[in-house]
């Protein structure tokens, strides 16, 4: 008998239901592995249910599983409920590591649910939003003048490279290393730490609001 498979990238945990199996055992399957997983899945902050042949009525009933176990909010919920205001939707969005060679070009805003590894490459024209550990390069405000500004976030620094316009920096501060913005002053990159209200506030102004 198939299993249900857990797939972690970055802060998104993809749960692959098997649809050879009959829905009544897949309930108590799924809330077993919430449970017996529990430690690691708090750690996350996203999950979507993957390769499921049950109606809506039934995928509810699962989502209601999970969400009542631990803290984890549906990403499939989320992006409908920001299809319903495409108006305020501006950004990219992408989920899953970048590996070393890998690239991500926007003419937007970018977030990320997953890691930046060594070698890998965003840039954006406006904002970056990491949502999981950067090692890699972000290009913020690549293309705009110098009365326009843009800031780079990230949950979790690992000695990323950040730049904004023309300016950049190696970041390499290990005593501060998470949920940290940078964004360019006086023609160089300031660093501060935020807290989850500012940025569930940056995140609200491009139409992003999954925290």
């Amino acid at each position: 008998m198939e299993k249900i498979k857990l797939n972690i990238s970055g802060n998104l945990v993809g749960i692959k239901i098997p649809s050879t199996t009959v829905f009544e055992v897949i309930e108590v399957d799924l809330k077993s592995i919430v449970i017996k997983n529990y430690k690691l899945l708090k750690t996350l902050k996203f999950y979507k249910i993957i390769n499921s042949n049950f109606s809506e009525i039934q995928i509810l009933q699962l989502e209601k599983i999970i969400e009542s176990t631990v803290s984890l909010k549906s990403l499939e919920k989320a992006d409908k409920s920001n299809k319903m205001a495409e108006k305020k939707i501006d950004y990219t969005l992408h989920y899953g590591n970048l590996r070393s060679g890998e690239k991500i070009n926007s003419e937007t805003n970018v977030v990320i649910l997953g890691n930046l590894n060594p070698g890998s490459y965003v840039q954006s024209r406006k904002n970056i939003f990491v949502y999981g550990k950067a090692h890699g390069t972000l290009h913020a405000g690549c293309d705009f003048n110098k009365h326009q500004t843009s800031f780079v976030y990230i949950e979790e620094a690992e000695f990323p490279k950040v730049r904004i316009g023309e300016a950049q920096l190696m970041y390499d501060d290990k005593e501060v290393d998470k949920n940290i913005m940078f964004e360019k002053k006086m023609g160089k990159i300031a660093i501060k730490k935020v807290d989850k209200n500012q940025i569930k506030y940056l995140l609200k102004k491009i139409g992003f609001d999954l925290i």
